[in-house]
């Protein structure tokens, strides 16, 4: 049976790199999870050692079309996007029913279940949620469900608000 070698580099705080030479795979390791590059056995040659192994590309284009493939996907994995709400209405709530389900609150009556996809972490407390996720088309469409739960109710105030949100009342009405 043979020994399955494993590598492991510390880019940042956040990323690491594995590398696994008898499988001709590199991982980059992210909060959000893992990106697998597949290399052509072709680019390793192993040494006498069998724990070293050498990374060997034919010609320089192919060198630089790995490496910008590879700055790409560690790209990828550390930049994030953030999305704010808040709830405010009375009877308003968020309960964490488990790991990716969240059951919103609008009365005590009225309450809706939520899934939330896996590459989005969530964090609340109280009426405040914080969205963050590395995949900001996925973000924006959580985000735009979310907002189609329970509309706001411009004149009193009660709702799911977004930051920088702009509420137009009629003239001649007042909200409480």
């Amino acid at each position: 049976m043979s020994k399955l070698i494993l590598n492991k580099f510390i880019l940042s705080n956040n990323i690491n790199l594995f590398f696994l030479p008898k499988r001709s795979l590199f991982l980059l390791k992210g909060i959000f999870g893992f990106i697998i590059i597949k290399m052509p056995s072709w680019f390793f040659f192993e040494i006498k050692d069998d724990n070293f192994y050498k990374l060997l590309f034919l010609n320089r284009s192919s060198f630089f079309l790995f490496f910008n493939h590879f700055i790409s996907n560690i790209n990828k994995l550390s930049t994030l996007f953030f999305f704010r709400l808040r709830i405010k209405g009375l009877g308003y709530r968020i309960r964490k029913i488990s790991t990716n389900l969240f059951r919103f609150f609008f009365t005590s009556t009225n309450f809706f279940y939520f899934h939330i996809p896996n590459n989005i972490l969530i964090k609340y407390k109280l009426r405040r949620m914080l969205f963050i996720s590395n995949n900001l088309v996925l973000l924006k469409t959580v985000i735009a469900h979310l907002l189609l739960l329970k509309k706001v109710i411009p004149y009193f105030l009660r709702g799911i608000f977004s930051p920088r949100n702009i509420i137009i009342l009629k003239p001649g009405k007042k909200a409480f």
